[in-house]
């Protein structure tokens, strides 16, 4: 078998399992994000020839039109031809003085129509007020002209009638702790772009594994599944039903804690993997060495240590004190983007050429 191949291999194999997960957590969280602050909108199209300040337009409220609730505007059908000014959407009586701003929350049309004996008045007058829902009052417009598409996707996700996003507002939560990874990430359609991501990254754990399975007995002259090869492919079968029910409703509380069970046992096994894979490569070390950056095994061995003394200690302090939420959310964003640095320091631990092989004693 040829080493350097396989060894070249599992660097790439390596490097890409720290990438893509990165991608799918940083990703998924810049993409609510987008999705949240997108405010642009395509906009009612009032039939107005001139869209200036205090153009308006004006419908009698009466039964033929259900006293305003048949009266119904189209969208403008792309984002630049929306209306750059704001409108007042007013309710007024023919010879009274008095009227009502249709967006006031308190204003009760159906108690207007039994107390009052006169006409009724919907009007639609634009403002003054640059319209902020309207892309040509933005800087954006320039970028808008060159790729429309990617402003009109993002507004079709964003108004999609299954799109459910975890909060209500832009969030950091690796520093701030707003909300957990799953709130964000099992609601469309931000699960969209993570879990295809997650497949593609259990696929590579398990060639991860099984590389590092393959490279060592070579190197050992042995054939066996080693121990940091079992628990890989157990970390990444659990992982796996992590995502898929990522999402899922469960009835029942067995179910419910079932999953929740799923990602304690990703990591436990992960971290067991990562560990036998070291001391592996430690008690093999002249045979091997040859084919490894001494400095990096060093600092891999340093990181699992801190790793399982992090663990030890946010486990134990989470059994003793009741958290914030805030402080939950923090510990599980960093925890988890810390624990893709084992595939990093993979990826640049085996050396990129050999000068020489060494031989087997």
């Amino acid at each position: 078998m040829n080493i350097e191949l396989s060894i070249s291999r599992l660097r790439k194999v390596a490097f890409f399992l720290f990438i893509i997960p990165t991608i799918a957590l940083i990703g998924s969280l810049l993409f609510h994000n987008i999705l949240i602050s997108y405010k642009f909108s395509h906009g009612e199209n009032y039939t107005i020839e001139n869209i200036i300040p205090g153009e308006k337009v004006t419908f009698e409220l009466n039964q033929d039109n259900n006293f305003g609730r048949n009266i119904k505007f189209d969208k403008y059908s792309k984002l630049g031809e929306c209306n750059i000014y704001e409108v007042d959407k007013i309710i007024s009586l023919e010879k009274s003085k008095i009227f009502y701003m249709k967006m006031d929350p308190n204003f009760q049309l159906d108690e207007l129509i039994k107390n009052t004996n006169e006409k009724i008045y919907y009007k639609i007058q634009f403002t003054k007020k640059l319209n902020d829902k309207c892309i040509l009052n933005s800087n954006l417009i320039y970028v808008y002209k060159l790729i429309p598409i990617v402003f009109e996707k993002i507004y079709d996700l964003k108004y999609n009638k299954k799109t459910s996003l975890g909060t209500s507002g832009q969030v950091n939560p690796i520093l701030n702790g707003e909300t957990s990874i799953s709130n964000i990430v099992k609601r469309y359609p931000v699960k969209m772009l993570f879990k295809p991501l997650m497949y593609v990254s259990i696929i590579l754990m398990i060639v991860y594994w099984y590389l590092n399975n393959l490279v060592l007995n070579n190197i050992n002259n042995r054939i066996k599944n080693n121990n940091f090869y079992i628990f890989g492919i157990l970390s990444a079968i659990f992982l796996f039903f992590h995502v898929i029910f990522l999402g899922w409703s469960f009835e029942t509380e067995i179910f419910a804690k079932g999953r929740r069970y799923f990602v304690v046992f990703f990591i436990l096994f992960e971290i067991l993997a990562q560990t036998f894979l070291i001391v592996d490569i430690l008690k093999n070390k002249n045979r091997v060495s040859s084919f490894l950056n001494d400095i990096v095994v060093k600092l891999k061995v340093i990181f699992i240590i801190l790793i399982c003394s992090s663990s030890i200690i946010i486990l134990v302090t989470l059994s003793i004190y009741n958290l914030s939420s805030k402080v939950d959310y923090i510990l599980e964003w960093n925890y988890f983007l810390i624990l893709l640095l084992f595939y990093f320091l993979s990826s640049i631990m085996w050396k990129k050429k050999l000068l020489s092989y060494p031989t087997s004693t």
